[in-house]
């Protein structure tokens, strides 16, 4: 028997070094119940390491383009915006 409950499927939608961008994003998702994670939090940084790793949000597929609108009219300090400026 198969289990038709299929596993979420998420995508990168913006990488940053700076952890406030992640708190208010973290907000702004959650107040709008959109499935994500955030990849390399807990990463501890010593300034800008070139050896350093962005965080990275990660967001579900299904709420992937809600979450394109939610943040297009933030202006935070993000190193890339994943598809945002496509």
């Amino acid at each position: 028997m198969t289990d038709s409950k299929k596993e979420p499927q998420f995508k990168e939608l913006l990488r940053t070094f700076n952890q406030a961008d992640i708190v208010f994003i973290k907000s702004l998702l959650n107040d709008e119940g959109i499935l994500y994670y955030i990849n390399n939090e807990h990463v501890d940084m010593v300034g800008m390491l070139s050896f350093a790793e962005p965080m990275r949000v990660m967001v579900e597929d299904d709420g992937f383009e809600q979450a394109k609108e939610i943040l297009a009219e933030f202006k935070g300090q993000f190193i890339k915006l994943s598809d945002l400026d496509d």
